[in-house]
């Protein structure tokens, strides 16, 4: 089992396993969701992903999609958090540390969240 000092805002570049096909991963960043006893106690990690921008052009956004500049996500064109998709994954799934988000974004992703998992209505969101 990993045993980084798992902190609430950490991106890691994990082995994400593809729902379609078992036993196969692919890599993917990963933004870690919890921090404290109920993740250093755990064999696993709940977190979202967070996808890496091709191109220059405006991406398509989402209303739960929380997008990241290039110098905060580290990438040429910037990346985007699925704040939608949750996902919980076994440690040993985990390659590496990458990066820290903001405590801005990380406030942004809180909010998505609520709207992303439902507990805050979309047409309430935008009022």
């Amino acid at each position: 089992m990993k045993t980084f000092p798992f902190k609430r805002g950490d991106v890691y570049l994990v082995n994400f396993p593809l729902p379609d096909v078992l036993g196969q991963t692919i890599p993917k960043f990963m933004l870690n969701l919890q921090e404290g006893k109920i993740i250093d106690h755990s064999s696993t990690m709940v977190g979202v992903i967070i996808t890496t921008l091709k191109n220059p052009s405006s991406p398509n956004l989402y209303p739960a999609d929380v997008l990241l500049t290039p110098l905060e996500s580290k990438t040429q064109y910037g990346a985007k958090v699925l704040c939608n998709q949750i996902h919980t994954i076994d440690k040993s799934q985990i390659i590496d540390f990458k990066y820290k988000l903001s405590i801005t974004t990380m406030q942004e992703v809180n909010k998505r969240l609520f709207l992303g998992i439902g507990i805050i209505k979309i047409e309430d969101f935008f009022k």
